[in-house]
């Protein structure tokens, strides 16, 4: 079986977009406020980093029930359907780097961390 660099950016791709969304939040974040948020939710931001706070949340979720749900339907498919056997390493990669991407964004500031969990 032959893995394609196409296929590997491809299943890194949607990781890498969230590290970006996710990193670029806490800098738009740090500039808007002046600091991190004392409190918990959204009162007071102005509307455009509100409007980025929802997409990257948004994508998060999407990526999360994705990685956890999909991805492993969609592995025991590709081993059923013996045309798509070639598939499975591009959707456990994605998987993975869903999860080592959960891990990067753990090194944020613990002040952006609290307010992004809750």
């Amino acid at each position: 079986m032959k893995i394609s660099r196409a296929g590997i950016l491809y299943s890194a791709l949607p990781n890498l977009i969230l590290l970006v969304l996710f990193y670029s939040l806490a800098v738009h974040m740090w500039q808007a406020l002046g600091g991190w948020p004392r409190s918990i939710g959204e009162e007071g931001f102005p509307n455009l980093l509100v409007s980025h706070a929802h997409i990257t949340q948004g994508f998060f979720g999407v990526l999360l029930l994705s990685a956890l749900f999909a991805a492993p339907i969609a592995i025991f498919l590709c081993l059923i359907v013996r045309r798509w056997h070639f598939l499975v390493p591009y959707f456990a990669l994605y998987a993975f780097l869903f999860f080592a991407c959960w891990g990067l964004m753990q090194l944020a500031p613990k002040a952006f961390l609290n307010w992004w969990w809750d």
